[in-house]
């Protein structure tokens, strides 16, 4: 796109998720978090499994300048994860502030979980 000033401007679009309540999975590794597969779906992911670097907090601009980086982790797109749903392990909701509620923003091989504190 050519912005009024004839500088060429680049649009990038992410994709990202509605609102996700957050529960707990008891039984996942450190780095993991499932979301239901048409979830998945609003983030361009169609396979069951992916491995991307987590990022959190609730500066879009923060994350776009590489700060909140969790680490590498996986993203599972499980059918039995409920529809609206953020399944994360235990580390993770300590990460995440204990929030009840976020979105996912993906950006290539990353992932910002983004809350409200």
């Amino acid at each position: 796109m050519i912005d009024s000033s004839g500088k060429i401007r680049i649009i990038i679009v992410m994709q990202h998720t509605d609102l996700l309540e957050i529960i707990v999975e008891q039984g996942f590794n450190e780095m993991e978090m499932a979301i239901h597969p048409n979830d998945g779906e609003d983030l361009d992911l169609y396979t069951l499994e992916h491995s991307l670097i987590f990022y959190s907090g609730n500066s879009l601009e923060k994350f776009k300048s590489g700060e909140g980086q969790l680490g590498e982790g996986r993203l599972r797109l499980l059918n039995e994860c409920p529809l609206g749903t953020l399944s994360v392990s235990n580390y993770l909701i300590g990460r995440l502030q204990y929030c009840e509620k976020a979105i996912l923003i993906r950006d290539k091989n990353k992932l910002f979980v983004t809350y409200r504190e």
